[in-house]
């Protein structure tokens, strides 16, 4: 009897894109490569800076060529003299959104610079100097001068024309092929750098320089188009019709869509053909201010590290929801998910601190468990009165932070003041219709009550009454027995939770095991163990990152 082999089982898939390192030195188009994505103005810019550690980063659609440009620019720089001290990174997956600068993988390399590649939102970042890279996305000149007159066969209309950043450099060839639009405006990547306001900020670069060169000439008025500059207006902004090349995402496409009365023409770069926008309603989003209205609890949902004005943001929407008499989480779970949001059943509703364009989740398809809110729309929400102003859809943190000190700050300083003394109405959810206690930890007014009585039972049994004064700004009250500290946040809330574990629980902080108790007899207790239930002082231990921790001892 003969035995005969067979071959293995296949163990795992054929992967979906060949290995760019086992690629010949042949095959990989060097001067194409060098051309696309600018490498030797890169390779200036890193020679005139200095620069001895790079960070690439890369979107996850350009990952497979990842190793092709970093070993064209590592020739590049050898040919700029650059020796082997120079290290060039290429950062795997991004940590939040991959339009945003990634200063967090950035910091683990401790890299001087991030070279960020492909289509990126511009946002301000805190730490890291970047030079972008849009590089030279493919598109069908020919098919979407074709569109352009299909769409706009009047050659007087206002027409202003966007594109995503790795569209860019197609933006005036476009134009130069529609002379007989007499009225069309571009536009061209604007840093928030350019204006010189912060000498504190990263330095920040476009690479090639020409794509903003016309900033000081012509393109010279900044546009309500995040991170656009263009000429001066002929008209009002909303009268023109907006040309634009490639896709933004949802959140982008929306608030697109508020800027202009027509709905906005955007080109698809696969295919070079006009896209439907679909179903993008400020009525949904209107729903889901209603939603956070009525809720009781808020998840402050942080979908970014890098950005600047990220903290300044959050700090002022835990300031609006506790002045609302809401509860609040803040939870960082990197990049969201349905999975990952369902396991905080207690959060009634989700706003969301990320990049206003891949950070946002607007959940078109209903399939998160609770609703998701823009800083915007929760600033709404906590307002006595909505006023929602036709077409207005802001996402920038700092409009966001304006309107806070333009509108909130009189409506407080009147909710102070109002003489109401009445309990509070009943309400209800506007999208349910059922009742809704949506204030748990509703505020104690200076007019409305000067001071709140608890009575606490103290180790005795006997009952003792704490006056709250609402009227001083952060303060501790001591009571006796074992009713211990009860902290008034801010003069204005009051926690029944707070002041029962303060009451009632045995451990009370670290050192607490240790400290000197009035059933304990002192006298009793050897020299050695009085040290010991002194607690031991505290140390500095190690710092740092994983990649380095900082041992003060060593």
């Amino acid at each position: 009897m003969s035995l005969e082999t067979a071959a293995p089982p296949v163990l795992s898939s054929q992967p979906k894109y060949d290995r760019v390192s086992a690629r010949s030195e042949t095959e990989a188009p060097w001067e194409e490569i060098a051309s696309q994505y600018h490498l030797r103005d890169l390779a200036e810019e890193i020679n005139k800076k200095h620069y001895k550690r790079i960070a690439l980063q890369f979107p996850d659609s350009l990952l497979p060529h990842s190793t092709i440009i970093a070993s064209a620019l590592s020739e590049e720089l050898k040919k700029k003299g650059f020796g082997d001290d120079v290290m060039v990174f290429v950062l795997g997956d991004t940590s939040y959104s991959e339009c945003c600068v990634d200063e967090i993988a950035a910091q683990h390399v401790n890299a001087d610079v991030v070279v960020h590649i492909g289509n990126a939102c511009l946002n301000p970042v805190v730490h890291s100097p970047v030079i972008y890279l849009f590089g030279k996305g493919k598109l069908d000149l020919d098919l979407c001068v074709k569109i352009f007159t299909e769409q706009i066969p009047d050659t007087r209309s206002h027409v202003i024309i966007v594109a995503e950043t790795a569209l860019q450099v197609h933006v005036e060839p476009l134009k130069g092929r529609l002379t007989e639009y007499v009225n069309i405006l571009t536009t061209v990547p604007y840093l928030s750098s350019f204006t010189g306001h912060d000498p504190s900020a990263p330095s920040e670069t476009i690479i090639p320089a020409t794509l903003t060169s016309s900033i000081s000439t012509l393109h010279t008025q900044v546009s309500a188009i995040p991170h656009r500059a263009h000429p001066p207006l002929q008209t009002d902004l909303p009268s023109y019709i907006l040309f634009q090349l490639g896709i933004p995402p949802p959140p982008a496409q929306l608030h697109l869509s508020t800027l202009f009365s027509r709905p906005p023409i955007i080109i698809d770069p696969e295919t070079s053909l006009p896209l439907s926008i679909g179903n993008l309603s400020l009525a949904r989003r209107y729903k889901m201010m209603l939603s956070a209205r009525a809720a009781s609890t808020i998840g402050i949902l942080v979908n970014t590290l890098s950005l600047r004005s990220s903290s300044e943001l959050i700090l002022s929407l835990q300031r609006i929801i506790r002045d609302a008499g809401k509860k609040h989480y803040v939870v960082v779970v990197g990049k969201p998910n349905v999975a990952k949001l369902a396991n905080f059943d207690v959060v009634d509703v989700w706003v969301v601190v990320g990049c206003t364009r891949g950070g946002m989740i607007l959940d078109r398809e209903g399939e998160f468990f609770k609703p998701l809110v823009t800083p915007f729309e929760l600033k709404l929400a906590m307002k006595r009165d909505i006023v929602w102003g036709a077409g207005e859809w802001i996402l920038e943190f700092e409009k966001v932070l304006k309107l806070k000190d333009d509108d909130d700050q009189n409506e407080y300083e009147a909710e102070e003041n109002s003489a109401d003394d009445e309990d509070a109405p009943p309400e209800f959810d506007p999208v349910s219709g059922r009742y809704v206690a949506s204030r748990p930890l509703q505020s104690a007014k200076a007019s409305r009550k000067t001071h709140i009585d608890v009575e606490i039972e103290n180790g005795d049994g006997e009952m003792n009454t704490l006056n709250i004064n609402s009227k001083g700004s952060s303060q501790l009250i001591s009571a006796s027995g074992n009713a211990g500290l009860l902290a008034t946040r801010g003069s204005q809330h009051y926690s029944t939770a707070g002041a029962y574990l303060q009451s009632k629980r045995f451990w009370k902080g670290l050192g607490s095991d240790f400290a000197d108790d009035e059933e304990s007899d002192a006298e009793n207790v050897d020299t050695e163990e009085g040290e010991r239930r002194k607690g031991s002082k505290l140390e500095e231990g190690r710092k740092g990152i994983a990649r380095g921790y900082v041992n003060p001892d060593v």
